[in-house]
């Protein structure tokens, strides 16, 4: 630790302190005079260059400078001029070091107009221009993140205005750099989104998030919209003190368009397939694109004679309603010129991206028509052909009355068109089904009423042979007999479908107390019962309500059900039959300690012609399928309940009888 000694005589004279202060300040100090012999240098020298300054001084300047003499002459020259120099220089380190980095100052000595020499000022700068090297850097990487990043960036003042934004933003806006820059978030914001962006921003500035992202529309330049994902964040000092924001902008509009795409074709297959009613599924489909895709949606279809039939001119928009009405009012000879003939005639997409007036006034077949298509006020169309297999089935035309159709929307729309017609397809192979069925149905009505008389001649004969036969013709009348009756109950039973068929299956209803009418059903059926070793019992409470039903019908169901049980039930089993009050209905049932049912024909059971899997099932598969018709004519319904090797509850529904004046 240096000491302080007080007192007058250790005090340096004023030369030597002024030596001792410039040998001490680190940057080199030194005097040229004009023939550049150096006549004064400090201590720092020999810092820089390895030399002391008692062996710089006398020496010229390019034996200190060796080759930096060179590049610094002109600096020196301009200083003998009179002329005050600066300038960067690097300096290699004597001891192998990194070279310093040096900001050299030539200042002329000047006296009465003549340059005696001039003094030399060298700084070391290494560590600034390391930290100025260091910013450039950080400055530069910084403007790479910003400008050359592969979606929209911008930083954005606290009052919401782009002071720095990117190419790429700009393309999403559609604004130059110098227009955005002028702006505000707010000023580009769709109207509907910016209570939501304004509230997160708020949070963001206060610190109570540390950042958000928003799925929010901007208005472009153009006017269009574009949909965009917003990821924002804050910028502060130090101290906590808010900057600015910096916003990253995602174009998200195409996958946005792709997500509806899907959408739409998903709620159309769904559309579809929820009916085979071509015209009710095709309407359908049109109301949705009317909704997503076009103002205006027109479908035509193409009927069994070769002619387009107009199904539906369809749009989402109830100001428009009246205008589609119109269009699809006006009738139009196919065999002229119209707006869909070259889709017919090529059986190839027609994409017009913009509608003019000529293209309306070519295609219009009357005044009427010219108005039509007027009012739906088309700016572009797309009209596909419903093709399957190379066959036209119809046309699909959708109208924009803003936009212009392109090659994403002739895809999406193609792919429409494709399920459309295979729709189609379906609901004409299922019509040509109905009408085949509906012949056939037609068919066995009438051969079934026709054999009722033959049959009813049959028994009669049968029964006077048995009567006045001897005991061979009685057998023999007797089995005739009993085929007949069976032949006369599948003919019953073949009219009652083909009544239930047509919705002719008419019912005598009236009052019937449930418990005698499961009594009745015991008794009748008890010999059957014991015939086959089964026991029959009836488990009913007596103050059941009444129902309202065909007491015929009621019991008819009963003998189905309860002759179903008996076939099905082996020798010593149990046939039970029950009811129970339900809530404005009486459920009724028939349960048996048979076989069961495998779940793969539980749904099935109920079906027409369907018989159980067994080598001596005999009938026809209607008794189930009648028991079902007639439970659904009273407003019932039926059930089944079973498992294999746990028997069968087969349970129905009849609704009570309303009390008088109800």
């Amino acid at each position: 630790m240096a000491r302080v000694r007080p007192g007058e005589d250790d005090v340096p004279t004023e030369g030597a302190l002024l030596r001792a202060l410039v040998d001490r300040v680190p940057a080199m100090l030194a005097y040229w005079d004009a023939g550049q012999r150096c006549r004064f240098a400090n201590r720092a020298y020999e810092r820089w260059f390895g030399v002391s300054p008692e062996a710089v001084v006398g020496r010229h300047m390019s034996e200190l400078l060796g080759p930096l003499y060179w590049l610094n002459l002109p600096y020196i020259e301009g200083a003998l001029r009179g002329e005050p120099q600066e300038f960067e220089r690097e300096i290699p380190d004597p001891g192998g070091g990194p070279p310093r980095q040096s900001l050299a100052c030539y200042i002329p000595d000047v006296v009465d107009g003549s340059v005696r020499g001039f003094f030399v000022v060298v700084s070391d700068v290494t560590s600034v221009k390391r930290a100025e090297r260091a910013l450039r850097e950080s400055e530069e990487r910084f403007r790479l993140t910003i400008d050359e990043a592969p979606i929209g960036m911008a930083l954005v003042a606290l009052d919401g205005r782009f002071f720095r934004v990117n190419r790429a933003l700009c393309e999403i806006v559609g604004y130059t750099r110098d227009e955005l820059t002028g702006l505000t978030f707010q000023a580009i914001t769709h109207p509907d989104d910016l209570d939501a962006d304004l509230a997160l921003a708020g949070q963001l500035a206060r610190g109570e998030i540390p950042r958000y992202q928003l799925e929010k529309r901007y208005l472009r330049r153009d006017g269009s919209i574009v949909e965009i994902m917003l990821s924002g964040s804050a910028v502060r000092s130090p101290e906590g003190k808010l900057l600015y924001f910096i916003a990253q902008v995602e174009d998200i509009g195409a996958r946005k368009r792709l997500e509806r795409e899907r959408q739409l074709l998903a709620d159309a297959a769904a559309a579809l397939a929820s009916s085979l009613d071509y015209e009710q599924t095709l309407v359908a489909v049109a109301e949705r694109v009317a909704r997503d895709l076009a103002d205006f949606c027109i479908v035509d279809v193409m009927e069994e004679s070769g002619h387009l039939l107009r199904v539906k001119v369809a749009t989402a928009d109830p100001a428009k309603a009246e205008a589609a009405a119109r269009l699809e009012r006006v009738r139009i000879d196919r065999g002229r010129p119209y707006l869909l003939r070259p889709v017919v005639e090529t059986k190839q997409p027609l994409l017009l991206e913009r509608v003019t007036a000529r293209h309306l006034e070519d295609a219009a077949q009357s005044p009427e028509h010219l108005a039509a298509l007027r009012g739906l006020t088309p700016a572009s169309l797309l009209a596909l052909p419903l093709l399957l297999r190379g066959r036209l089935l119809g046309v699909l035309a959708l109208v924009s009355s803003a936009r212009a159709y392109g090659e994403d929307d002739l895809r999406v729309a193609s792919a429409l068109a494709d399920r459309a017609a295979v729709a189609l397809e379906n609901a004409a192979l299922y019509r040509a089904a109905l009408d085949a069925t509906k012949l056939r149905d037609q068919v066995l009505g009438i051969v079934v009423h026709d054999l009722r008389n033959p049959l009813g001649t049959v028994l009669l004969h049968a029964g006077a042979l048995r009567e006045r036969g001897g005991e061979a013709e009685r057998r023999r009348a007797e089995a005739i007999e009993g085929a007949a009756r069976r032949m006369r109950r599948l003919v019953d039973d073949l009219l009652d479908v083909s009544r239930m068929e047509e919705g002719r299956l008419s019912l005598r209803l009236a009052r019937v107390a449930p418990r005698p009418l499961l009594e009745e059903v015991g008794a009748s059926q008890a010999g059957l019962a014991a015939a086959a070793s089964l026991d029959l019992r009836v488990e009913a409470p007596p103050d059941l309500p009444d129902v309202r039903g065909d007491r015929d019908r009621l019991l008819q169901v009963f003998e189905n059900l309860v002759g179903n049980a008996i076939k099905f039930t082996p020798p010593g089993g149990r046939i039970t039959l029950g009811a129970a009050p339900g809530a404005g209905e009486v459920r009724l049932h028939v349960s048996d300690t048979g076989g069961g049912i495998a779940a793969d024909d539980l749904p099935h059971v109920f079906d027409r012609f369907w018989q159980a899997r067994r080598a001596d099932r005999g009938g026809a598969g209607l008794g189930l399928a009648i028991v079902r018709g007639i439970v659904e004519a009273h407003g019932g319904r039926i059930e089944v309940e079973s498992a294999p090797g746990h028997g069968s509850t087969f349970s129905f529904t009849v609704p009570v009888e309303p009390p008088p004046g109800a």
